[in-house]
């Protein structure tokens, strides 16, 4: 993030927390904290509602949305320098599922506020990863897996009885229908859109490509890098091939919102994206045109990344226990549900995943159990606080190769910077 921009976001936080810092009007008997989360768009409006009804539910608590970069790298960055300020006026954050260790020295444990009945029913793989030294870094709120969104009229069209299911497939199937929809008269369509900027997102996009070719992770167990190999080199020159092909030359600076806006529109064949798209296209155009599958294999069998949001409470927080009661809420079943029905987010607890109108809402949660079976994880338990910096260096190694470096030479610098990252202290 630039200086300015960095100022611009702390100047924000500092102009909403005013009423906090300055007793508000709400008189000495009612706790006011922050919320720093959600940046913009439909995943804000769900939050600042579950924060309204529990405000309407308890009237001796307010709780201020403060605003937060749009891109991961920066409202991490954020996060950090709040914490380097030992601020006591920020109190929950959302952090990603790769941030609880970096982050474990500033958070709260958790365990003291919550019921071991109550900790079961989140799944207990988020909440091994969220546990830190025995610390209860983050509360599960939402988890995440990508999916491939495909358009089933355009499949049926073409004489596609089913998705694809191997890459191969997907490239096969992403320029036919291309070729056939530009012949018919739409100059614009694009048989498929993922996230390329350089930036965590094509990190999840570019693991998903390298495991599913038997490539490995981005580190091996022993912290050392792992994406140095001749299978993710011909994953990552595959994914290569398909910009100005199957996908826009844009492709290489596209965040997820980008590739949604022109799936939305109705040009595109197929999307790697999030859940929380689904709710979204419910309300397009292309509301009955489409449907999703589980991301396609490779020789290394399947590749999603897991994804998702925990919440987070500030160690330095002067209001603990009222923080803790409001993560509790935003996490609990009730509102989970919520934001499943109204914005398609994976549940964290199991026995969502049973719900009948959530199912309705979105049928594809009905396999979502298989899916956290087979999903690729990020190595930030291994490389810790460093992670965010390896993924740096991974993700620019890639981009290189997207944008018509060599593979070979852009990954053995890769390996020489995580090997430099991993053993500094």
């Amino acid at each position: 993030m630039q200086t300015r921009d960095r100022w611009t976001w702390i100047l924000a936080l500092l102009l909403l927390l005013l009423p906090a810092c300055a007793g508000g009007d709400f008189g000495s008997d009612v706790v006011t904290l922050s919320f720093s989360g959600t940046a913009t768009g439909r995943e804000l409006d769900l939050t600042n509602a579950a924060l309204r009804r529990f405000m309407d539910a308890n009237p001796n608590v307010r709780v201020y949305p403060v605003p937060t970069p749009r891109l991961y790298e920066d409202r991490l960055n954020l996060y950090r320098e709040l914490f380097e300020t030992g601020t006591t006026d920020t109190d929950i954050f959302q952090i990603d599922v790769v941030w609880t260790k970096a982050l474990a020295p500033h958070a709260l444990d958790l365990k003291p506020y919550l019921s071991d009945e109550e900790l079961k029913r989140y799944f207990s793989a988020i909440v091994q990863n969220n546990t830190v030294e025995g610390k209860l870094v983050g509360l599960p709120w939402f988890t995440d897996a990508p999916v491939l969104y495909y358009r089933r009229d355009l499949l049926q069209k073409y004489g596609y009885e089913r998705p694809p299911t191997t890459w191969d497939e997907l490239e096969q199937m992403a320029s036919r229908i291309q070729q056939g929809e530009r012949e018919g008269g739409n100059l614009g369509f694009w048989g498929y859109v993922w996230q390329g900027r350089p930036y965590e997102g094509l990190t999840c996009n570019a693991l998903e490509w390298q495991s599913s070719q038997g490539g490995g992770n981005i580190l091996n167990a022993q912290g050392q890098p792992s994406f140095n190999n001749a299978e993710a080199a011909a994953a990552f020159t595959r994914a290569a091939q398909w910009v100005g092909t199957i996908s826009p030359p844009q492709v290489v600076e596209w965040v997820e919102e980008d590739a949604r806006f022109l799936w939305q529109k109705g040009d595109v064949a197929f999307m790697r994206n999030w859940s929380y798209a689904y709710a979204l296209t419910k309300a397009t155009a292309i509301a009955d045109k489409f449907d999703v599958a589980r991301m396609p294999t490779g020789q290394g069998g399947a590749g999603a990344v897991l994804g998702g949001w925990q919440l987070m409470i500030s160690k330095y927080s002067r209001h603990p226990e009222a923080a803790a009661k409001i993560v509790r809420f935003l996490a609990s079943e009730s509102e989970q549900k919520i934001r499943a029905l109204e914005g398609s987010h994976n549940p964290t607890i199991e026995a969502l995943y049973k719900d009948p109108e959530i199912l309705q809402a979105v049928p594809f949660f009905g396999n979502f159990d298989v899916t956290m079976n087979e999903v690729v994880r990020r190595p930030s338990a291994i490389a810790g606080n460093k992670y965010p910096r390896v993924s740096e260096a991974y993700w620019t190694a890639v981009h290189t190769v997207l944008t018509g470096g060599d593979a070979g030479q852009a990954l053995a610098r890769g390996e020489q910077r995580v090997n430099e990252i991993m053993a500094n202290q």
